[in-house]
This record gives structure tokens, C-alpha cells and sequence, in this order.
């Protein structure tokens, strides 16, 4: 008996679905059910270009041309939108006087329009596709930013257990989760763990959300010495969320942390 006939049966089908005989099957499936853009809805393959896009990063071109709605310079430390000629290195207006547990953000674009539509999206029920379309959208247009940072790990932001008792998707999982196998790295998911439920940061001003998730967040072991994290989450703004988690990561060892997100939201209220 092969070591194949040993695997549990859906093991043997993940294995069988991997082979030539499963990439017909898929493509006679897409054929009879084309593939939607989980954002629009429409088919994503209509048309070379759409396919070529759906391709890459599971929306339609359309979508996803909308979404990246941020061109031109932005801050080197918290990814928001700039003037041009502006030195960054330091900050920016909106973070300088900010004293972050994180060393800087690399965003898609901003919480605006289509994309704070996604974003919100993603969050819902059955939005895990929508958040792999985003996260592999982030890859390709900041591949060789996060590249450059060259994590030892991927660890989320992660929600409070409830939220899956409510069918919450955890956005910020599924973006890391592609981001780590996009990188060749491992995604740490249990070694940081919100520990009590808090508001949603979105429903506070901005004085009220630096409060708000003070000790909600911990970290489970330690890291090796000088381990650099890319810490994931899917919007940030006061960048008090990724602040309370990064200092965890920080006790528990992390040299070095960036701060990757879907969306840089520049709202003061």
C-alpha cells in the first residue's frame, strides 16, 4: 500500500484536487459557473484584461482599479498621503508627534470610496474571498516594499473570540495569511491574542480610541532575538490598534516591527 492510501480522504482529495486531473476539473466548473469578483459580482474573466487581473489577484479590473486610489508621494512612516518634496523619514503632519510601538505602515490606499466599501465588506459574512482579492492587491502594487522588509514572521491583528460567535470574517487573518505565504514565511497566528472585548474603534473619537484597547491584547512565548514581524491589520487611522498590539509583540521579544494594512484612513473623528 502507497503512503497516499494512508492520508485521511480529504487529504487524498486536496492531493487529487493539486494534480492535472484537478485543474481540468476547476477549469470545467469555471466554464459552466464563471467566476465572480466577490466585490461586484460581475464575471471576472470577461474580457482578456479582466482575466489577466482576475488572475492575479482573484477581482475584476474594474474593481480593482477602483480600490487603488492612492497615487503619487506618501509618508515613509504611516503611509499617508503627502505634498510632494516632503521629507518623511521622521513623519509626517498627521504621525510626528505620535511615538508608535510600530516602525512604519505600508498601506494599499486610502479608507475612502470603493476601497472603505471593500474593507468593510471583507469584515462580513462570507467575506474571506473579498479579503484575499485585497490582500493580493497589496501585494502587487507594495511586493517589493514588504519584500524589503524581510520579515521572520506574519502575525494579525487579531479579533476577540466572540466575533466568531457573531460570523465575523477576521479580515486581518485572511490578509496575513496571504501576505506570509506570499513572503515564504510563517504566519504566526497564535502568538498574539486579544484578551477582552472593546468597542469598535471606528464607533470612538480619536482621544477615546488611544484608551480603548490599553491591555486588550497578549502575547503568548517569546521570539528569538532580533526577529523582525509584519504585523497585518485591515485599516488603520490613529494607528492606536496596531500601537497596543505591536507593544505586545515588543515585550514578547520582536526587534523590528512594520505594520501592513489594507487601507490608511485619515478620518478625525
Amino acid at each position: 500500500m502507497t503512503s497516499s492510501h494512508l492520508l485521511p480522504p480529504r487529504r487524498r482529495f486536496a492531493r487529487w484536487a493539486s494534480s492535472v486531473a484537478g485543474r481540468l476539473c476547476r477549469s470545467a466548473v469555471d466554464l459552466v459557473y464563471p467566476p465572480a469578483c466577490p466585490l461586484c459580482g460581475g464575471d471576472a474573466r470577461e474580457g482578456e484584461a479582466n482575466a489577466a487581473v482576475f488572475g492575479r489577484v482573484g477581482l475584476c479590473a474594474t474593481c480593482a482599479a477602483a480600490v487603488m486610489n492612492v497615487e503619487g508621494p506618501r509618508c515613509a512612516r504611516c503611509a499617508a498621503p503627502v505634498g510632494p518634496h516632503l521629507d518623511t523619514a521622521r513623519g509626517c503632519a498627521r504621525c510626528r508627534a505620535e511615538r508608535f510601538a510600530f516602525d512604519r505602515v505600508v498601506a494599499l490606499g486610502v479608507y475612502d470610496g470603493p476601497l472603505r466599501s471593500a474593507c468593510l465588506r471583507a469584515k462580513s459574512p462570507g467575506g474571506r474571498a473579498l479579503a484575499a482579492g485585497l490582500a493580493e492587491l497589496l501585494w502587487e502594487r507594495e511586493g517589493s516594499a514588504l519584500g524589503g522588509v524581510r520579515p521572520d514572521c506574519v502575525v494579525a491583528v487579531p479579533h476577540h473570540w466572540t466575533d466568531r460567535l457573531r460570523g465575523r470574517t477576521n479580515a486581518s487573518e485572511t490578509l496575513a495569511q496571504v501576505l506570509a505565504r506570499r513572503l515564504l514565511v510563517e504566519f504566526a497566528g497564535p502568538i498574539l491574542r486579544k484578551t477582552r472585548r472593546t468597542p469598535a474603534q471606528s464607533s470612538l473619537k480619536p482621544s477615546q480610541r488611544r484608551t480603548n484597547l490599553r491591555g486588550a491584547f497578549r502575547a503568548r512565548g517569546e521570539f528569538p532575538s532580533r526577529v523582525t514581524v509584519l504585523l497585518v491589520d485591515d485599516v488603520l487611522t490613529t494607528g492606536a490598534t496596531a500601537h497596543e498590539a505591536a507593544r505586545q509583540l515588543r515585550n514578547a521579544g520582536a526587534d523590528r516591527i512594520v505594520t501592513a494594512v489594507v487601507a490608511r484612513g485619515l478620518g478625525n473623528g
